[in-house]
């Protein structure tokens, strides 16, 4: 019996050792170091306070591009199936939508765009506007909707 005890002590013992010895280092290079995160947006709406619904059919398809507005500059009228983030990384975007008032979005600003509802993008300023947008669409289908 006392033989037995000891084997079961030094099995345990043994398990112990062998755990302690996979604990990772706290200098470990999977966990983050010198890395931090600023938020840029959450929202469940839109910028005209419309709900965000995604597509319920399909593959979903992430497209993302950046765009540039030289001063004086305009997108065409459009409007989009899709929800749509856009973060303004330089200049100041005006966008105008049907029925609503002028919206300003300054370098550092973010907003979705509204879906299925037209409007326009501006450059009012004397400097290029440069935007990143995000499309989070449905593959195969248009993002964007230019009117005729």
């Amino acid at each position: 019996m006392m033989k037995r005890i000891a084997m079961v002590a030094l099995a345990s013992l043994a398990l112990v050792t062998a755990g302690s010895a996979q604990q990772p280092a706290s200098d470990n290079e999977a966990l983050p170091k010198g890395f931090k995160t600023t938020p840029v947006l959450k929202s469940v709406q839109t910028a005209s306070n419309m709900t965000l619904a995604y597509p319920k059919a399909g593959q979903a398809e992430v497209v993302s591009v950046t765009g540039e507005l030289e001063p004086g500059g305009r997108t065409s009228r459009h409007q989009h199936p899709v929800p749509v983030f856009v973060y303004v990384l330089e200049g100041t975007l005006t966008v105008q939508a049907d029925g609503g008032e002028p919206r300003e979005y300054p370098a550092g600003k973010a907003f979705v765009e509204d879906v299925n509802h037209w409007h326009q993008a501006f450059n009012k300023g004397a400097t290029p506007v440069k935007i990143l947008v995000v499309f989070m669409g449905e593959e195969g289908k248009p993002t964007t909707i230019n009117a005729q």
